[in-house]
């Protein structure tokens, strides 16, 4: 098989066919597998997102023709979000869909916004306009809770994936497809919720030339699931910092196991973690990405990282700051402005805060359905693996959902094809998939090898640009990470530089003194979690791990976006 004939290579839509990589990397940033996009993705998590936008008010039902690549696509093996549709639903809500697109403005396949005739719609516009007022009113949808709680139910209800048959294996995948289906639904509400709120908060603050004070606003200090990781590991990396026997063992290694011997109180502390959080990791929305959970040594060494930190970083206390810190930009933009921008103003720091806690809550919630279904598929992996009919379990997730029955009914069939599927997937790997995809891209054969992408090192004065995320000032050492599973010489006060990040990288946010990432936006993961941890953070700082040495000394300002090179 050729990377051409990958099976992932779909047609881009034609009414909706411009696509991006920006978020899609953080979401998804390996290659796809044929399982997890099928059996996730397509089969679930797509259909309940076009009925998101329709829930929205944007869209009519008939306006989605339930195509292939409507909402979301995979070219060449890789994930990428549709930006047609976002561009429409913005043009129907206020007119900034042009706004929008020029963000994209540096990427060349990026094409000139034009309103097309079928975009306008007085109807859609008016029901937007409604929602908008909800969405600043913080009227998150009673949906969420609702399904929050069934994820819960559903892990806490697991049976004992070893005794059931691989027919009710199967049955257990297809029963968490339906709530996946309705949490696509639920994701796309609050996610475009929480960047209307935001675009109201970032216009309100440019009407008084404060646009600078976005990021310290918006440090509020609630409650972010995403950061429940860090700051349960910080509870367990506590009593690994007080216990010599226990920084000991993990200096060891723990292997994929515990061991009988390690304190009771950790093993008590990391079985409640696992059951709440073990559903994270790695490239977690695809089934073939590794969690805390298939692989608890990813875990136990994030430990071991933030075992280093003194107790002054607990994030506890980064929360009193932050609300200081807010409290003082308000009290500025309170002496400065008139009570009715006062209260515009405020009202939109409130409205961030709500969906921006609920999106995070949303994917918490998508992503323990998806590891259901992750366990399940485990389970057949290794038994195939057991019985001889696939050499490694990793050939399992090339498998396509519609091909799981028959895999079961006569296995055989598939063994060698699985194989060829798997060695063109390491193939994908080492590709550059295009960052913007618009209605058709060039086969990925073509694509560019990533060792080739070299870029010029910055020298020792030079300022790099990008996205100011997270308040604050700081000068510490580059480190750059590109696996949150081996953080490798990071220090506490280091400044963690990569690609991008997911809710595993979380715990080494504790550990760094600031965070830059090459990829994201105000709304990524990396930005709210380190608004969350009151750690510096600069996002979409391009070729930020070829650009800047690892080592050098760098200041980073997470109110400006700016990173200078001071020393290498």
């Amino acid at each position: 098989m050729k990377l051409n004939d990958w099976p992932l290579n779909d047609k881009p839509s034609g009414r909706l066919p411009i696509y991006t990589r920006s978020n899609a990397s953080e979401v998804l940033g390996a290659p796809l597998s044929p399982l997890g996009w099928t059996a996730v993705w397509r089969k679930a998590f797509e259909p309940g997102s076009i009925d998101g936008y329709i829930a929205t008010g944007g869209f009519e039902e008939d306006e989605f023709l339930r195509e292939v690549g409507e909402v979301y696509g995979a070219f060449g093996g890789y994930f990428y979000l549709n930006l047609s549709a976002m561009l429409i639903l913005m043009d129907r809500l206020d007119g900034s869909a042009a706004q929008l697109a020029s963000a994209f403005d540096d990427h060349p396949d990026m094409p000139k916004y034009e309103r097309q005739a079928w975009y306008v719609s007085p109807t859609a516009t008016e029901r937007l306009a409604a929602w908008k007022a909800d969405i600043l009113a913080g009227k998150t949808p009673d949906s969420l809770p609702i399904l929050q709680a069934e994820s819960f139910a559903a892990r806490k209800s697991r049976p004992d994936l070893s005794t059931l048959t691989d027919d009710e294996l199967v049955g257990r995948i297809r029963d968490m497809q339906p709530p996946i289906w309705r949490g696509g639904e639920i994701h796309v509400i609050v996610g475009i919720a929480g960047l209307i709120a935001m675009g109201q908060l970032q216009t309100a603050l440019a009407s008084i030339g404060r646009a600078n004070d976005l990021s310290r606003l918006c440090s509020t200090g609630r409650e972010i699931e995403t950061a429940d990781i860090a700051k349960t590991l910080w509870t367990i990396s506590r009593l690994v910092r007080r216990t010599p026997a226990l920084i000991q063992r993990l200096e060891r290694g723990f292997g994929d196991g515990l061991g009988e011997d390690i304190d009771h109180r950790f093993n008590e502390l990391f079985g409640e973690f696992m059951s709440i959080h073990g559903s994270r990791g790695d490239n977690e929305w695809d089934l073939a990405g590794r969690t805390f959970e298939t692989t608890p040594a990813n875990a136990l060494t994030l430990i071991a990282s933030m075992a280093k930190q003194a107790d002054e970083a607990d994030p506890s206390q980064a929360q009193v700051r932050n609300a200081q810190n807010q409290q003082n930009a308000l009290a500025a933009i309170r002496a400065q402005v008139s009570d009715d921008k006062f209260t515009e103003i405020h009202n939109a720091i409130q409205a961030v805060d709500i969906w921006f806690a609920a999106r995070e809550r949303s994917k918490n919630t998508n992503i323990r359905f998806v590891h259901e279904v992750r366990m399940a598929c485990e389970e057949l992996a290794s038994r195939a693996v057991r019985r001889g009919v696939l050499g490694k379990a990793e050939a399992f997730y090339m498998l396509l959902d519609s091909e799981l029955e028959p895999f079961i009914a006569k296995p055989d069939a598939f063994a060698s094809g699985l194989q060829d599927r798997l060695e063109v997937l390491r193939e994908v790997a080492l590709r550059e998939p295009p960052f913007i995809v618009n209605g058709a891209y060039a086969t990925p054969e073509s694509w560019p090898k990533r060792k080739a992408a070299k870029q010029t090192r910055a020298v020792v004065g030079e300022k790099l640009s990008g996205v100011g995320c997270s308040p604050g000032r700081i000068r510490g050492r580059a480190r750059i990470i590109l696996d949150a599973s081996d953080p490798g010489a990071l220090e506490p006060g280091d400044i963690l530089v990569t690609r991008t990040s997911n809710p595993s990288w979380t715990p080494l946010f504790l550990v760094a003194g600031g965070v830059v990432t090459e990829l994201g936006l105000f709304n990524s993961h990396a930005s709210i979690v380190s608004r969350e941890l009151g750690v510096p953070c600069v996002v979409s700082v391009v070729g930020a791990t070829n650009r800047i040495p690892d080592g050098a000394l760098i200041d980073l300002d997470g109110d400006t976006g700016a990173v200078e090179i001071v020393d290498v």
